[in-house]
């Protein structure tokens, strides 16, 4: 019989098999890219809602989490609209969350992200930033979804195949993790693809020399245990309780 967690994880579509490629790239490299997985008409449609958002909130944009000197950022998306939902519940994704966590999970946070001219880069950091006697034990999931065409040139994120078994920080394992790392790969992908990664993989974003539009969202997952970076249960507003399933408000964790 299944428990609570299965039954609400198989009714969001979390359960599904993964194909073989994906499971090895996860395990090696701990992140894997997939391409085309928003249509154009989603993508119009978020494009439309982040400009939306950062005319609409102004000064007080990323209040929830923390504002960027040279990039635009905005939190708590999941109280920001319709079109966020499939984001953050997008059973791909999901099920990519459940293989790594190898157990049940929550939303921590869906935030975006969009390095401005000359701006956004970031030294090589994971995203669970406390040392790690659990040791391989995975506390975050993260995917970053790209709203824009990513290259080099307008500040896609670097990653580091393989630190994800590693248990030491960069900060503390390198001399200066702001600095361009031999193993980097550079997420240079068109719009619509996403990169779904163990979150304790070396990563960063880099700077938007060209200044094209390169829009994100960070859709960052927790094991059951730990604490959201946004609390859900705090910020969730009643309308937008009031369009989710029981399972949607267990992933969120409200």
């Amino acid at each position: 019989m299944k428990n609570r967690s299965e039954c609400h994880l198989e009714s969001l579509g979390a359960m599904a098999e993964l194909p073989q490629e994906s499971i090895v790239e996860l395990n090696t490299k701990g992140y894997i890219v997939v391409h085309n997985l928003i249509d154009a008409d989603w993508l119009a449609n978020m494009r439309n809602a982040f400009d939306a958002l950062v005319k609409k909130e102004g000064d007080n944009l990323a209040i929830e989490h923390h504002q960027e000197e040279s990039a635009t950022r905005i939190a708590n998306l999941i109280n920001k609209g319709v079109v966020w939902e499939k984001v953050w519940a997008h059973p791909f994704v999901l099920s990519v969350c459940h293989h790594i966590f190898q157990g049940a999970f929550k939303v921590s946070s869906l935030n975006a992200r969009e390095a401005l001219r000359g701006g956004g880069h970031q030294p090589l950091h994971a995203d669970w930033k406390k040392t790690r006697p659990d040791f391989p034990k995975v506390h975050l999931v993260n995917a970053i979804w790209a709203i824009d065409d990513l290259s080099a040139a307008n500040g896609a994120p670097r990653i580091i195949p393989g630190t994800h078994l590693r248990p030491e920080l960069p900060e503390t394992a390198l001399a200066d993790p702001a600095l361009a790392h031999p193993d980097e790969v550079i997420f240079a992908a068109p719009a619509g693809s996403v990169m779904i990664y163990n979150a304790h993989t070396w990563h960063g974003g880099t700077q938007n020399s060209l200044g094209t539009r390169r829009r994100v969202l960070h859709g960052l997952y927790c094991d059951r245990e730990d604490a959201q970076q946004q609390d859900q249960r705090k910020w969730l507003k009643p309308e937008t309780a009031s369009r989710m399933t029981p399972a949607q408000k267990w992933l969120l964790d409200v």
